[in-house]
């Protein structure tokens, strides 16, 4: 069942209300160089803030790793450690939206950074997997807060015309900082306190162009829900595919590091890989979600899942293969496998209607999430019983039965594009990342921080 609340607007359009709609200065800004192309002013502090904030999230995220290894954190301990992360960040974005609604988005991002800041530097003073799991449950929540209110403010100031670009944009930044956060870990012996030093500075600095730079955050809106099993009836592509991709790629965001660990590599290779990873996402991202606005999406996918399932072979083969033959692998496998989440949610917003997108978004995103939880502790096993290379045989083998569901999956004609602009789906964060949609304009007296 769908339970909703009538929002005063619904993705663009105006409901039936007698008086007119009233939107923000911010708003009518971007509508009226719409015309002329994509405006990032409304939103360059925030995209700055997203900068600072995942520079310290992906530091923070393989210093834990790398650090547990040195203490003899066993491979058990150190999955159940990062699922925490995916748990908090799952529970979060399930709870947290009414926050949003009540405080606002400079104020939500601002409160979850403090905490997120905070708990970084516990990390320091509790060395033991029994402390490190609560506190990367709390770090996933304070992040959901976090992202959650991203990208509700950036699908509030995007336009149909722009929507791909400002979108993919983001992505970049987020997936370029990720991948520079991981440079970071040479800066200082990971045993130091250095590290957990500049994380917490990074997040903390987050704050500072939202709140000290103009920024635009939008009004807020009403919510609506949409049952799994609605979800799953009518876009079963969509579901499988996000929650067989959070299974696969959570895999590699909880135990990546570990496995770059455990075949030998230093800390500058471990920074390597996982930046390679990530680079190859920045690489192919936006060609990915092209193509998908001009042939049928299931055979994007499909494509997208055989190409990250061989690459993921190519990894476990290529483990005492020279360096740059495994990063080449890995940056396949990032390329092709990260960019499947929003490939998914573009395939929901064309079987669903628009009244409905809200909703589907954050049941995708639940989906998704709950496949990144489980993914480290099952590639963690795979990695005891096979070997390091377990980890990405793991990850092909739910690409593969992916790629067959996608190709079996007949496209149905895309109701949505018949009277709307194209548009390009872009990277969620989780990291990695997630659109939840909290969309679109103001109406009324809407809320501002």
């Amino acid at each position: 069942m769908v339970r909703s609340i009538r929002p005063v607007h619904q993705c663009g359009r105006v409901s039936t209300l007698k008086s007119g709609p009233r939107t923000s200065p911010a708003m009518d800004t971007m509508r009226s160089a719409g015309k002329r192309g994509l405006v990032l002013a409304p939103v360059a502090a925030l995209l700055l803030s997203v900068a600072a904030l995942l520079l310290g999230n992906g530091l923070l995220s393989t210093l834990l790793i790398v650090r547990a290894g040195h203490k003899g954190f066993s491979t058990g301990a150190i999955s159940a450690m990062m699922s925490f992360y995916f748990a908090g960040f799952t529970i979060g974005a399930l709870v947290l939206p009414p926050i949003i609604v009540s405080v606002g988005h400079v104020r939500t991002f601002a409160g979850f950074a403090a905490i997120a800041s905070m708990t970084a530097l516990l990390h320091v003073a509790f060395v033991e997997p029994i402390a490190w799991m609560p506190l990367r449950l709390i770090t996933g929540f304070a992040y959901a807060g976090m992202i959650l209110a991203t990208e509700s403010w950036l699908n509030a100031h995007a336009l149909p015309s722009t929507r791909g670009q400002l979108l993919s944009i983001f992505g970049v930044v987020s997936m370029g900082s990720w991948a520079i956060g991981q440079a970071l870990l040479n800066i200082a012996p990971p045993a130091d306190v250095t590290l957990f030093l500049i994380v917490s500075l990074l997040i903390s600095a987050a704050v500072v162009p939202i709140t000290l730079l103009p920024s635009h955050p939008p009004a807020q809106v009403e919510q609506e829900w949409v049952a799994f099993r609605d979800l799953v009836l009518v876009s079963p592509l969509a579901a499988a595919g996000a929650f067989l991709a959070g299974l696969a790629i959570g895999g590699f965001w909880g135990m990546g590091a570990n496995f770059a660990q455990s075949i030998g590599l230093d800390v500058g290779g471990i920074s390597a890989f996982m930046a390679a990873v990530l680079g190859g996402t920045l690489a192919f991202h936006w060609p990915l979600g092209w193509l998908s606005d001009r042939v049928p999406r299931n055979l994007v996918i499909a494509g997208a899942a055989l190409a990250s399932a061989a690459s993921a072979i190519g990894v476990a083969l290529a483990v005492e293969a020279p360096l740059p033959l495994l990063l080449a692998a890995g940056a396949l496998f990032g390329g092709f496998g990260i960019p499947i989440y929003s490939l998914c949610l573009a395939v929901a917003n064309d079987d669903l209607p628009a009244g409905r997108l809200l909703g589907t978004a954050r049941g995708l995103l639940l989906l998704n999430g709950i496949g990144t939880a489980a993914g480290p502790l099952i590639g963690a096993a795979a990695m005891n019983i096979v070997g390091p290379g377990g980890l990405f045989l793991y990850a092909a083998a739910l690409l593969t039965l992916l790629a067959v569901l996608a190709i079996a999956r007949r496209q149905p004609r895309r109701a949505n594009q018949a009277k709307a602009a194209p548009r390009s789906p872009s990277t969620p964060m989780i990291t990695g990342s997630l659109d939840t949609m909290i969309c679109m304009e103001k109406r009324a007296q809407g809320v501002r921080d």
